[in-house]
């Protein structure tokens, strides 16, 4: 299935980011600094109504159909492990995991996601913390609900954010490992988000995108 992940040229402030893509099975790194990477995210899964009837600027494009950013459609392709991992504290790691699958509000995939979920959780030692409340565990358990979350929704490209921070050694190598095979195994195009080329992920990528300190203009590296 060929599924791809399209920007136009972006003027976010005063940060230009450059036109590109990501392919579904291509890992993608853009560089640039907090702000324009929130900036960023907001116009993917925040667009207000307005700027989408007028002039989109993100989409994805699959054989059947193409979905303009910050509709339903587009985001039920597009998963996201992001930093702050829109962990809600004061619910399990069980109601975390199914939380995206009922703001979509799509039954069937709800109950498949149920069903599914206690395999992945297993697979990623999460099935005896499942009833714990996600406030009483640690930044490396919710990472991992940042990717089981992906596992269960399957999307064509996953944005993710420097997950890894704040994680100690061990817990960082163990989670680079199996975010590398669920990956692999998902099949999904990646765009990660960091502040430095020397984020530490482990990934292999494609390409490189920087946008440039000043934020007048970007440069492009191809391949790692």
């Amino acid at each position: 299935m060929t599924e791809i992940l399209h920007w136009d040229e972006l003027h976010l402030g005063h940060s230009l980011i450059p036109a590109s893509h990501v392919n579904r099975g291509e890992y993608v790194r853009l560089v640039m600094n907090y702000p324009c990477q929130f900036s960023f995210m907001q116009h993917m899964f925040q667009l207000a109504q307005e700027c989408r009837e007028s002039n989109w600027k993100m989409w994805l494009q699959s054989e059947e159909a193409i979905y303009p950013s910050g509709t339903p459609e587009f985001s039920s392709h597009i998963g996201s492990m992001i930093h702050h991992r829109g962990i809600i504290a004061n619910l399990t790691l069980r109601e975390n995991l199914l939380l995206p699958f009922l703001y979509h509000g799509d039954q069937q995939r709800l109950e498949c996601a149920a069903d599914e979920m206690v395999e992945v959780a297993r697979w990623l030692e999460l099935d005896s913390f499942l009833d714990d409340k996600a406030g009483e565990r640690t930044t490396f358990t919710h990472a991992l609900v940042s990717l089981a979350r992906c596992m269960l929704a399957r999307p064509a490209i996953i944005v993710a954010q420097e997950v890894h921070i704040g994680m100690p050694p061990d817990h960082l190598e163990r989670f680079r490992r199996v975010s590398m095979q669920a990956l692999e195994e998902l099949g999904s195009g990646l765009l990660y988000l960091t502040a430095s080329v020397d984020e530490g992920s482990g990934l292999e990528y494609a390409r490189t995108l920087t946008i440039a300190q000043d934020c007048q203009n970007s440069g492009q590296t191809e391949g790692e």
